[in-house]
């Protein structure tokens, strides 16, 4: 992650060094991470991995960047005026 451009409760939209979107080719920027609960086929939990959502055709990838310290941002970013 290289710099935090704005957040919500459930994600941060940050940027990126540019790159070929995965999905549909565009040149992007930025990406949105997220955490997205695993569940099996048959409803089971397996767990949680962080999500990465193209702003150009809300492409959805998993994410490298590690859960918990998104999970640890998030709940930061929830109590802080200054995200910058």
């Amino acid at each position: 992650m290289t710099r935090i451009l704005e957040h919500t409760d459930d994600s941060v939209l940050v940027g990126i060094v540019p790159q070929d979107c995965g999905n549909c080719g565009q040149r992007t920027d930025r990406v949105r991470l997220s955490l997205d609960v695993v569940m099996s086929s048959g409803r089971d939990f397996l767990g949680i991995r962080s999500l990465a959502t193209t702003p150009c055709c809300n492409g959805k990838r998993s994410a490298p960047y590690p859960v918990e310290h998104l999970a640890r941002l998030l709940d930061h970013l929830k109590d802080c005026s200054n995200p910058h």
